[in-house]
């Protein structure tokens, strides 16, 4: 049985904070291992493991690696494996374009395409947020801690620039928006803004609006019981099919069926109510 809550941030973090989600998953009985999908997302995030903690592998790696209690993704290429033992609790921040730069104050491309030690990238408090979360059942109270934390760390976020808005437009047309007029809202030149869009997302602006639409298109396949794939690539930006599948294949390693088949024999979904 899976339970989860999303919850809109405190006024006060909403300009580099999108959401806070907490999932329950609760073995029914007989359970074993389940292992889950999860392909790159243009969102950086914190993942607070409270009760077990995961297994992870790039799709690309032979063995599965126990990670730590919080772990921060940022710039993802290569699709994971996830995989979980026994009950647990799992609270994801998700962040606006731009906002985990701002919070960490490092460049996106130094945490590129791996999960990255939220101890050594933010010290130990935030291994003692994920015991005080582990001492409280209520979802509310859970986000409750987390923002009280996020709020302490405001003095060291940095400003809000208009080329962090222009980063979330791109969010909102679904990586439809030209490019250069990303730039223009952001009130730099082509070659400034390529520039600034790495260090704040940790891709080139083209790369990630390709990687805008796979994903909305993964989540849209996620929610699908029979998965319509031509409706899906419609939905999601795509004018032909043939874009869709080079896609799907650059960030998921394999074609829209295969990955069908995959959800089939791993059935955990993680992105169903993931929202940007």
């Amino acid at each position: 049985m899976i339970r989860y809550k999303i919850f809109d941030p405190h006024p006060l973090l909403a300009t580099f904070v999108q959401s806070i989600f907490v999932v329950d998953h609760v073995f029914e009985s007989g359970e074993g291992e389940i292992v889950g999908q999860y392909p790159p997302t243009p969102q950086n995030c914190i993942f607070l493991y409270i009760r077990e903690k995961f297994k992870a592998r790039k799709v690309t790696e032979d063995k599965f690696i126990e990670r730590s209690k919080a772990v921060i993704v940022g710039p993802q290429l290569t699709r994971m494996e996830l995989t979980v033992n026994a009950d647990y609790r799992v609270a994801v921040i998700g962040f606006h374009p731009g906002g985990l730069f701002r919070l960490l104050g490092m460049p996106m491309e130094e945490i590129f395409d791996d999960g990255f030690d939220g101890l050594e990238l933010l010290g130990n408090d935030i291994n003692d947020l994920v015991e005080r979360c582990a001492q409280v059942e209520s979802f509310d109270t859970t986000c409750e801690f987390i923002e009280n934390y996020l709020l302490g760390k405001l003095s060291r976020v940095k400003e809000l620039l208009p080329i962090d808005r222009a980063l979330n437009e791109m969010i909102q047309y679904q990586g439809l928006i030209p490019i250069t007029q990303v730039a223009d809202n952001a009130c730099l030149s082509l070659r400034q803004f390529e520039r600034k869009c790495k260090e704040r997302v940790g891709f080139s602006p083209k790369v990630y609006a390709r990687l805008i639409r796979f994903s909305n298109a993964y989540r849209l396949f996620e929610k699908s019981e029979v998965p319509n794939w031509s409706e899906i690539a419609y939905q999601s930006g795509y004018y032909d099919q043939m874009h869709f599948i080079k896609d799907f294949k650059e960030f998921a390693g394999i074609t829209p069926t295969m990955m069908e088949e995959e959800l089939k024999r791993k059935p955990l979904r993680f992105q169903t109510a993931i929202r940007f």
